[in-house]
């Protein structure tokens, strides 16, 4: 399956109709990361227009044959979140409450530090030091948040 978006120079697209062809191809999936990680719905919504703002100014990046669409508009979509977890506390014990399976699974340690890296694009030296443990200590946890996740499929 091409899920590459064709040079928009080549085929004559304006950029609005190609971000709209993004849109309606993405939005859903995005949304759905962005609600499980912000909780709220307005806010999600939010972060999704801004997600699509962003990409009309991205759009040559999204003509490379090498780049997935979707991880690339993904990774815009976690540097947007990374403004939200500066701009939110999200240290309380029930910011982790989740559908999410896996994250059930998970003491609230491991909760804190898989989403300080997965969400909030943290370094495991900036975890570290905030829990006041050594990096070593922090790389343990996340192996085993991923050996949880591993052994639930």
């Amino acid at each position: 399956m091409n899920t590459q978006v064709q040079n928009p120079v080549s085929i004559g697209h304006s950029r609005l109709l190609l971000v709209h062809k993004l849109y309606h191809k993405y939005a859903g999936m995005l949304l759905g990361y962005i609600f499980d990680v912000v909780k709220n719905e307005t806010i999600a919504e939010q972060y999704l227009i801004a997600v699509f703002r962003d990409a009309i100014h991205e759009l040559n990046e999204f003509a490379n044959e090498d780049l997935s669409t979707f991880c690339y508009l993904h990774a815009i979509t976690r540097k947007k979140l990374a403004e939200y977890f500066r701009d939110t506390t999200y240290h309380n014990r029930e910011s982790y409450n989740s559908n999410n399976k896996y994250l059930r699974q998970m003491s609230f340690e491991q909760q804190f530090v898989f989403c300080g890296i997965h969400w909030q694009g943290k370094t495991t030296s900036s975890l570290a030091a905030e829990l006041n443990k050594p990096e070593e200590s922090i790389r343990k946890i996340l192996k085993d948040c991923f050996t949880i996740i591993r052994n639930s499929n």
